[in-house]
């Protein structure tokens, strides 16, 4: 009986599965705990890796600004990019740290700077299983600290809207600008120059006028053809009286023998026939540029534009010249900037102010800083005369700014725009994409609500265009 018995308490042991669900809640329990651990850990690893690439892209960078510009020595610069990374990723000192730089090295021959940092991570459940208890999160970075040559073009808002303390802000802010960029200049090593093109109902080219031709109130225009040898036999770049014979010229705000009556231009506008450049770079040798007859002639801004230039007195008082008047007809303003940097324009461009190419120097980089307070309002191009009102074109405007930025971004020229104190959404809209994408850390966008910050963003903007592109 007793061996029945044990075998029958056995056999209702085998039947009874109300243990069975208490084990196995222990074990997923367990399973669910290590899994949302190492979700956990392997999160945290991420996320100081990318703590550590910035902060150590932001050292190198800086680091190699300061070589450039003769801030510190290339025996300073170890300690120089530490105290950076440091500043960066938020820490007392290395030595109370889990982070580590290793492998800082200047490299005299080459221009570069580079370095490796290290987050020395515990792990407590990605170790299970695994004989380290700790893993090292790291990441490399290097830049070059031989500054390249540069080409900046500044489009400066001068309508009725910056009047005030706004343009008294701008002036402050441009010469801040200016300084910055010109700062790695010397007396014997020109490595960057400056283009200034003040907009508002139009843009004043000054120099360049000799590449304008008066033009009828029209949407389309065929551009005649400019000439450097009919220039230097009559003074003007085309032949006058064959023009007006195609019934294309304008008698309105034009001189007595048929050139325009003031320096201003207008924005170039698609052919009735031909080949179209309205959105490109072509010299005037394809089509010089109009000034437009609806464009009356006390509304051509007084400050003219200024070719590429390394004079910062020079462009100082360019800037301190400026004033505030009119409607905002922005995107002139970037096409005119196009045309000073541009090499196609090359052979038309005042001797000391001829760009650079990008062909022949493939370090050379080029950009625009566009500013504005408003939205762009006023066109002539693609309005047909009887639409036409100052202010009205914002979506003409908008349009021919898109395709400008566009072709413009695609010759490898990057874009900062600002909106100093601008709310208009379709406006901030507009300036966003005209901008180039943002890389990392580097921004190209700006939207400053004081003077204040409006001369911090023209600072920040020069020492981004100074500190040189990373190689690694």
């Amino acid at each position: 009986m007793g061996t029945v018995k044990l075998n029958k308490l056995f056999a209702d042991f085998q039947r009874d599965e109300g243990g069975n669900f208490m084990m196995i809640f222990a074990f997923a329990t367990a399973a669910i705990f290590l899994t949302v651990g190492m979700a956990v850990e392997f999160s945290h690893s991420i996320n100081m890796k990318t703590r550590v690439t910035n902060s150590l892209d932001a050292a190198t960078l800086a680091t190699a600004r300061a070589l450039s510009i003769g801030e510190i020595t290339e025996e300073q610069a170890e300690d120089y990019l530490e105290a950076v990374f440091i500043a960066n990723i938020g820490v007392d000192s290395l030595a109370d740290s889990d982070f580590t730089i290793q492998n800082i090295t200047v490299n005299p021959t080459n221009k570069t700077v580079s370095a490796k940092a290290v987050y020395d991570q515990d792990l407590k459940f990605i170790s299970v299983g695994a004989a380290a208890d700790k893993q090292a999160v790291g990441s490399n970075s290097a830049a070059t600290y031989g500054i390249s040559d540069i080409e900046v073009a500044m489009v400066l808002d001068t309508t009725g809207s910056m009047g005030g303390s706004k343009i008294t802000a701008l002036r402050e802010a441009a010469e801040i600008g200016v300084e910055e960029l010109l700062s790695v200049n010397s007396d014997t090593d020109e490595k960057v120059r400056i283009s200034l093109i003040p907009y508002s109902y139009a843009v004043n080219t000054g120099p360049l006028a000799q590449y304008v031709y008066a033009d009828f109130k029209s949407k389309k225009s065929d551009a005649p053809l400019y000439s450097n040898e009919f220039f230097d036999d009559t003074g003007i770049g085309y032949d006058i009286a064959a023009f007006q014979a195609t019934g294309n010229m304008s008698d309105m705000y034009a001189n007595d023998d048929g050139t325009p009556i003031d320096d201003c231009a207008t924005d170039r506008k698609a052919p009735k026939s031909g080949t179209n450049y309205q959105y490109s770079d072509a010299n005037p040798s394809y089509g010089m540029l109009p000034r437009d007859s609806r464009l009356h002639t006390d509304w051509c801004p007084t400050a003219a534009l200024m070719p590429l230039s390394s004079n910062e007195t020079a462009l100082k008082n360019r800037i301190a010249s400026l004033g505030a008047s009119g409607w905002t007809a922005g995107h002139i303003g970037l096409q005119w900037a196009w045309y000073t940097l541009s090499h196609d324009w090359y052979d038309y461009l005042p001797a000391g102010s001829k760009p650079g190419d990008p062909a022949a120097d493939e370090d050379l980089q080029k950009y625009v800083i566009l500013m504005t307070d408003g939205e762009f309002n006023t066109a002539y191009a693609d309005v047909k005369k009887k639409n036409w009102s100052a202010g009205s074109q914002g979506g003409k405007s908008r349009t021919h700014t898109g395709n400008l930025c566009d072709n413009v971004k695609g010759e490898d020229i990057k874009i900062f725009t600002i909106g100093f104190q601008l709310y208009d959404s379709t406006a901030l809209a507009m300036l966003k994409s005209c901008a180039t994408p943002d890389d990392g850390d580097v921004t190209f966008h700006y939207e400053p609500e004081t003077g204040a910050e409006l001369k911090e963003t023209y600072e920040e903007i020069a020492r981004t265009i100074q500190s040189l592109r990373l190689i690694q």
